[in-house]
């Protein structure tokens, strides 16, 4: 394993013969990998090493438990030690973002903010093969394209912070057979084993059932395909980096003339967009293929001013052939995102939205009355077998939501059943919807999602009535 890490930090040069590294750990098996085999190389290298733990405040006592082992493993390796806590319940909240998403922006908020602190000159994190592998499966399931596929980079920049990733050739059998060599001892995060969440559904059912059934070596020709494509991905954004200087107005970074956009080929197009938006500070995570289509079809619009959203209270606006970057300005009469988890049974209730959510157990199905998409009141029967390994939220609706709707193949996009429904825009964030595990369930006046619509009469059920007060 040390010849491994000793090959990606001199073949990519992640790390420079003195400079201090930031190391996130923290307590799985991979990060205390990485503190241990930098420490064991910090001679080598000259590095000075300092070990920060995010406290997430998401899993009470035990994550108490997991900064307590990273600050005794820190000690016993002699290496300095930082922690942090971030609030991140509510930063989902206020964001609008999944809980996932959430804690990934505030690990890296803090990583940054504490090698800066510490006058680090790069940030570790323990990411390995078997990320790599996930990542790109899990990209392959989304939709994703050349960039996604690409995976996990070795080395990146959060908020002008380098991150580098000096595992990613290491499997996590590797990992574990170096840490019981070397004695050392790790956190488990009970939640990486909860198929609430998708990642883990990968891990411990998909990848096992592709190396069982399709490929023993699936998991390192995903590698190998995340290796080619980001290497074709870099060489091509060189070639789109010309055309951005072509599109670029002069004297303006955060404007592009639409007219020469058009003359480029939609995938030059796209690319140009990407390269763009991220040259502008917008985070990487948000450049989808849906936020790059809505902006290409904005750059295609008849309409001679027209803006979309971007996920950081920013927008892209088009004023007759200029594509603009400016600050977004909030619509009074467009109501504000809004998320809560349902007391399932129960009543819940949202003042500011004037909703009422009231459910109660019960069995078998009813027939829904036809209604208006959105229209309140609105009634369902959920399959409550599924809501037993994920919270039932309500929640107004965001950009790139898709349902998988009963009776259909496929999914639908939500902004395609409100242009259908002819919705106003300033009435799509009054409408409830309802989500669990990310999965969206059930839009009122619309179909429920298809896997989870009861199969037996008599099986258990919960109903959910949306009212408003």
């Amino acid at each position: 394993m040390l010849k491994l890490v000793r090959a990606a930090i001199e073949t990519h040069r992640l790390i420079t013969p003195g400079e201090h590294v930031l190391v996130a750990v923290s307590g799985g098996p991979d990060s205390v990998a990485l503190l241990a085999v930098l420490k064991r190389l910090g001679a080598r290298y000259s590095l000075r090493l300092t070990a920060a733990h995010l406290n997430h405040q998401l899993r009470a006592g035990a994550a108490a438990h997991d900064a307590a082992c990273v600050a005794a493993l820190a000690d016993q390796l002699g290496v300095a030690y930082v922690e942090g806590r971030a609030r991140v319940r509510q930063r989902a909240r206020n964001r609008g973002l999944s809980l996932e998403m959430a804690a990934r922006e505030a690990r890296y908020d803090f990583l940054v903010r504490a090698a800066r602190r510490a006058g680090a000159d790069t940030v570790a994190t323990g990411h390995t093969a078997d990320d790599q592998a996930e990542t790109v499966l899990l990209k392959l399931l989304r939709g994703a394209g050349r960039r996604g596929l690409a995976g996990i980079p070795v080395q990146t920049c959060w908020k002008g912070m380098r991150v580098v990733r000096p595992l990613l050739d290491v499997s996590r059998r590797q990992v574990l057979a170096f840490l019981c060599r070397e004695k050392l001892a790790w956190c488990e995060d009970e939640s990486n084993r909860s198929p609430a969440f998708l990642r883990n559904r990968v891990r411990h059912e998909l990848l096992p059932l592709l190396e069982s059934r399709i490929n023993p070596a699936a998991r390192d020709v995903l590698r190998r395909t995340a290796r080619v494509l980001g290497e074709e991905d870099r060489w091509l954004d060189t070639l789109a980096q010309a055309g951005l200087a072509a599109c670029t107005l002069d004297g303006s970074r955060a404007a592009l003339d639409g007219g020469r956009l058009l003359q480029q080929p939609l995938a030059a197009r796209r690319r140009i967009i990407r390269l763009w938006l991220a040259r502008n500070g917008v985070g990487c995570d948000a450049l989808d293929f849906d936020m790059v289509e809505r902006i290409e079809s904005l750059l295609r619009s008849s309409h001679g001013t027209a803006t979309t959203p971007l996920p950081d209270c920013r927008a892209v606006r088009r004023e007759y052939g200029t594509l603009r970057l400016a600050d977004r300005v909030r619509s009074a009469a467009r109501p504000a995102a809004f998320r809560a988890r349902l007391a399932v049974p129960g009543e819940t209730r949202l003042p500011a939205q004037r909703l009422r959510v009231r459910t109660r157990l019960t069995r078998g199905w009813s027939r829904p009355r036809p209604a208006p998409l959105g229209a309140l009141p609105a009634a369902v029967r959920l399959r409550a077998a599924r809501a037993r390994k994920a919270p039932l939220l309500v929640r107004s609706w965001r950009p790139g939501d898709r349902i998988h709707p009963l009776g259909l193949d496929g999914s639908k996009k939500l902004q395609d059943l409100f242009v259908d429904a002819k919705l106003p825009r300033a009435q799509r964030n009054r409408v409830p919807v309802l989500e669990c595990a990310g999965e969206i369930v059930w839009v009122p006046g619309y179909r429920i999602a298809r896997d989870w619509a009861l199969r037996r009469p008599e099986e258990e059920s919960i109903e959910v009535i949306i009212e408003r007060t």
